[in-house]
C-alpha cells in the first residue's frame, strides 16, 4: 500500500508539473513598416508606398506571424491605392535550425513557401522556396519557381560575409526569346559601425558578381531582356534600429542601388545608368 500511494504521489506531481510546463498561444509582438521605393527616371516622391502591420506569436517552439498592409503608387498630383497584401507564416525551432512554412496573396500573385534557417554559431544560412502563382492583371504570364537562398555565412562580433543564391524557373509555355530561367550570385558583406546604449548601427553591401539568364530560342528575339553584367550591380544599406524602451524598437533602414546591364542577344551594354532606393521605417512592440 505504501508503495502503491507513492506511485500514485509520484504520478500526481508529474502531473502537475506536465500540465504548468503546457505551452499556450501568446502574442509576442506587434508593429508597423513603412516602405518608399524609387526607381531611375522617377521625378516623383516615391514609386510606390507600402504600409504593412504584423502580429507575431509564439506557442513552444513554434512561432507564428500575420502581416496585412497595403500598397499605393505615388506622384505629386495624387495617390492611387494599387495592391495589397496578406501574409500568414508558421516555424518550428529545432535549436540551431528552423523550418516553416508561409502563404502571401496579392492581388496579382498568391505564394506558397518553404521557409528554414540555421545558426551555429560561425555559420548561418537560409533558404526561401516558393511557388508564385500569377493572378489579376498579371494573368497569361508563367508562373515561377524561386529560391532566394543563403546556403553558407560566416559571422564574427557583429561582422559576416555570406554567398547568396537568387534562382528562378518559369513554368508554362514560352515563345522565342521568353525567358526560361534566371540565375543571380550574389556576396554579402555586413558591418557593425555603431553600438550605443539605445542606438545601433550597421552597414550591407550586396555585390551582384554573375547573373545567366536562359532564354527560349533565338537569343535575337529576346529584345527586351537585359542582365547585369558581371560585378555590375551594387547595393549598399544602412540599417538604423533605437531602443525607446524596454519593449519598443525604432529602426529605420535606407539603400542605393546602381547598375549596369546588358543586352541578352548581342551581349551589348544597355545605354542607362539605373539606380534604386527604398527607404524603410517602422516600429516593434515586445511584449
Amino acid at each position: 500500500m505504501k508503495k502503491l500511494a507513492l506511485l500514485l504521489a509520484a504520478l500526481g506531481v508529474m502531473s502537475a508539473t506536465t500540465f504548468a510546463e503546457e505551452p499556450t498561444l501568446k502574442v509576442t509582438s506587434i508593429g508597423q513598416e513603412v516602405e518608399i521605393e524609387n526607381t531611375t527616371g522617377n521625378e516623383d516622391i516615391g514609386e510606390s508606398l507600402f504600409f504593412f502591420n504584423t502580429v507575431n506569436m509564439a506557442y513552444g517552439d513554434w512561432s507564428f506571424g500575420l502581416t496585412a498592409g497595403k500598397a499605393w503608387s505615388l506622384d505629386t498630383d495624387e495617390i492611387e491605392g494599387n495592391n495589397h497584401r496578406v501574409q500568414l507564416n508558421a516555424s518550428k525551432n529545432f535549436g540551431n535550425y528552423n523550418l516553416g512554412l508561409r502563404w502571401r496573396t496579392q492581388e496579382n500573385y498568391d505564394r506558397y513557401y518553404i521557409t528554414s534557417s540555421y545558426n551555429t554559431g560561425m555559420f548561418f544560412g537560409c533558404a526561401d522556396l516558393w511557388y508564385e502563382e500569377v493572378k489579376g492583371e498579371a494573368k497569361g504570364k508563367n508562373d515561377i519557381l524561386r529560391g532566394e537562398i543563403t546556403p553558407i555565412g560566416i559571422q564574427h562580433n557583429g561582422w559576416k560575409v555570406s554567398y547568396f543564391v537568387d534562382c528562378y524557373k518559369y513554368v508554362g509555355d514560352f515563345k522565342s526569346g521568353e525567358t526560361k530561367s534566371d540565375f543571380q550570385h550574389q556576396i554579402r558583406f555586413y558591418a557593425p559601425l555603431y553600438k550605443g546604449e539605445k542606438l545601433g548601427l550597421n552597414a550591407e553591401w550586396r555585390l551582384t558578381v554573375h547573373e545567366s539568364i536562359d532564354v527560349d530560342g533565338k537569343k535575337e528575339d529576346a529584345e527586351k531582356t537585359s542582365k547585369i553584367k558581371d560585378f555590375g550591380r551594387n547595393r549598399v544599406y544602412l540599417h538604423a534600429s533605437y531602443k525607446a524602451t524596454e519593449s519598443l524598437d525604432l529602426y529605420g533602414s535606407y539603400y542605393y542601388e546602381f547598375r549596369d546591364d546588358e543586352w541578352v542577344k548581342n551581349g551589348k551594354n544597355k545605354d542607362s545608368d539605373e539606380y534604386k532606393g527604398d527607404l524603410v521605417l517602422g516600429w516593434k512592440y515586445k511584449f
